[in-house]
């Protein structure tokens, strides 16, 4: 089998696993209605780079599901981790604009112990109350989220010896990895969520809310002071 027969079978393999994901039209539609959306709450910031930084978050989501759908799932995890650790890192540098341009210049990273510091990090009780007291009887439950869910992605990013049994080393579907893929998707994208309303929501103005209202009543109206707020805002 010479190159281009090679990596025609493979595309063929890929493809096969394609068909056989485009069956789960629920799950495939919720992952691309929040990416939609994150680039809709970008639209209702106020710093460029901010919102360029929020629609990366929402390509690099979207891009993890499309490696999913290949049948590429190590690949789909580290593009989830990645969009997590920049959907955080946004919210981060919003408030730490010398960062956020040493970052921008190529001189700064991401740093994760920065991002979930329990003292001072975007889900800290700290945080919370400069930017949305109300959230802070919850935030350390989703730092703690942010903590266990990170830990998962990690391990398929850094190779841990069970991911290897559960991928394999060939190209085949994995009912079990696209299931566990969209349970971390869903985790990731309630904590970006609410850490993006965390820092962002109270400085809208009316019109901005009500233009996104609707869905994070949906997706985060469990939470008793989005529903409060939200309600209020209406009132």
């Amino acid at each position: 089998m010479n190159i281009t027969e090679y990596f025609s079978q493979l595309n063929k393999t890929s493809q096969e696993i394609f068909n056989t994901t485009m069956t789960d039209t629920i799950n495939l539609g919720k992952t691309h209605s929040i990416s939609s959306f994150m680039v809709e709450f970008s639209e209702c910031l106020f710093e460029i780079e901010e919102k360029k930084m929020l629609r990366t978050v929402a390509i690099q989501l979207e891009t993890a599901t499309l490696n999913l759908s290949l049948g590429l799932y190590r690949q789909a995890f580290s593009s989830l981790r990645l969009a997590f650790e920049m959907g955080l890192g946004l919210i981060y540098f919003s408030i730490n604009k010398l960062e956020h341009n040493e970052w921008l210049n190529g001189d700064n990273d991401i740093k994760w112990a920065k991002l979930i510091n329990e003292d001072d990090g975007v889900l800290s009780k700290r945080f919370s109350k400069a930017f949305f007291y109300e959230f802070e009887e919850i935030i350390n439950e989703y730092n703690g989220k942010a903590k266990k869910v990170y830990r998962e992605m990690s391990e398929y990013v850094h190779g841990n010896s069970d991911t290897w049994q559960q991928s394999g080393l060939s190209l085949k579907y994995n009912e079990e990895l696209k299931n566990k893929y969209f349970e971390l998707f869903k985790e990731v994208s309630e904590i970006l969520l609410f850490v993006l309303n965390c820092r962002y929501l109270k400085s809208f103005n009316e019109e901005k809310v009500d233009s996104i209202s609707e869905f994070l009543l949906e997706d985060l109206g469990h939470i008793a002071a989005i529903r409060n707020f939200l309600n209020g805002v209406k009132e």
